[in-house]
């Protein structure tokens, strides 16, 4: 009792709780403390997790290539809004434009570079190399297109006192999925009964597995993408804020609302500079010089006191395009420890930001695909005439195709044993097959 009580005093003054801290547009802050004055295994979970974190940096690791996350996007709307597209049921098209900009974001092709607004900091920023894909495999194993649409009679989900209430079917919203396999997101109407606007939220990692229903990003509608139902102000990078958090970063500006100074996002991040909790949330131009603290007064890789880095993606600033490159450590530190998992072997996922490509699984008639498991040699017969004839992995990475099929067999005894996905093309649509090598 002794240790959790040591834990809970370092976590939580990490945090310098304050009942002003909600200032709404992200809710992290609150969310996390309020877990952590009720969840003892949170704190300690969170202790886990920077202790992991710590260790994987302190080895001087580095992620060599890019890493595909699965993701699965859960459309919580009205019970009035039954057409896709038509308000909370946000169409396709506003989430692949949501997913374009995440993948932007974390790989650093996002259109502010190579000359960003402001060059200040342009050699601290870093590249994630994060690609974020739409599963193609549900928990049960079958095709999806990484996204579910559930209709609920609420109205909205009050951020404020129904925080989770959207992760789970028995609180009229959807059970997320297997969260050690997938990165749940929740879209859906937002209120604030205390005043205020929340765009979204997510828990930083740290809780233990009973818990881990919650984990995952919940996003308010109108600013997950930029096109359909979004707000005119929304700038699609709400999911890029909160996915920070879900990776461990915090806010770069100072949250103890007590007038004063802080370098609030870690001891892991020494290259961003220190900002007091008078944030700033207005636009970043070449002209913008916001200098609230003074850099030399803190531990950290700057030698002369520079402005604060209102242009990072974890502040609150209107217009936002970097991570630095401690901030991408901790990130990757992450998902070498709490989030490992991520990195599985068992999920198939659609990486080419297009939801209708080869994923409406369209039912062919008489289709034979067989043996299966095999041992390499594939018969594949249909009534309908085959256009290509593609094979993913379970990463998604396409490993055989061949528009030439007069043979009704494919060859691919040169894979290694394990699970496949034929893709098979029509002029009617795409079928997709899940087989089994086994040589």
């Amino acid at each position: 009792m002794k240790t959790k009580l040591i834990l809970f005093l370092l976590i939580i003054s990490s945090f310098q709780i304050s009942a002003q801290v909600n200032v709404k547009k992200c809710l992290t802050t609150p969310l996390v403390e309020r877990e952590l004055l009720s969840n003892a295994d949170y704190v300690e979970g969170r202790a886990k997790s920077i202790a992991e974190n710590n260790a994987w940096l302190a080895g001087s690791h580095t992620k060599k290539s890019t890493l595909n996350i699965p993701i699965v996007v859960h459309v919580v709307h009205r019970a009035s809004h039954v057409n896709v597209g038509s308000g909370t049921n946000i169409s396709d098209a506003q989430i692949e434009d949501a997913l374009r900009i995440l993948n932007e974001d974390y790989s650093k092709t996002n259109p502010e570079f190579p000359y960003p607004p402001r060059t200040t900091f342009l050699g601290h920023a870093g590249n994630p190399d994060l690609k974020f894909c739409l599963a193609t495999t549900d928990p049960s194993g079958s095709s999806t297109t990484g996204i579910t649409r559930t209709s609920t009679i609420k109205n909205s989900f009050d951020a404020d006192t129904e925080s989770n209430d959207m992760k789970k079917t028995i609180s009229l919203g959807i059970d997320g999925w297997d969260p050690s396999k997938y990165l749940n997101i929740w879209i859906c109407n937002l209120s604030n009964s205390g005043g205020g606007q929340t765009l979204g939220y997510a828990y930083l990692p740290g809780l233990w597995v009973s818990q881990q229903w919650k984990d995952g990003l919940v996003v308010d509608y109108q600013y997950f993408g930029t096109v359909g139902g979004a707000a005119p102000s929304s700038d699609g990078r709400t999911p890029t804020h909160e996915i920070g958090h879900y990776l461990g970063l915090e806010h770069t500006f100072c949250e103890s609302q007590n007038g004063g100074c802080c370098d609030n996002d870690g001891s892991n991040v020494n290259d961003t500079p220190a900002a007091d909790d008078n944030i700033y949330w207005g636009a970043v131009t070449s002209t913008t010089n916001n200098n609230t603290c003074n850099d030399l007064s803190y531990s950290n890789i700057f030698t002369t006191d520079v402005p604060d880095m209102d242009e990072n993606y974890m502040s609150y600033a209107s217009t936002t395009w970097m991570f630095s490159v401690d901030q991408i450590n901790v990130m990757n530190a992450t998902l070498n420890g709490y989030r490992s998992s991520l990195q599985n072997l068992t999920v198939s996922m659609n990486c080419n930001g297009s939801i209708g490509v080869g994923l409406n699984n369209y039912q062919l008639d008489n289709l034979n695909i067989y043996p299966n498991p095999n041992l390499g040699l594939v018969n594949i017969k249909s009534r309908e005439n085959i256009n290509t004839i593609s094979v993913s992995n379970i990463l998604g990475k396409q490993v055989f195709f061949t528009q030439d099929f007069r043979a009704n067999t494919i060859n691919l005894s040169f894979l290694d044993n394990g699970v496949y996905f034929i893709n098979i093309s029509t002029n009617k649509g795409m079928h997709i097959e899940k087989i089994i090598l086994s040589k």
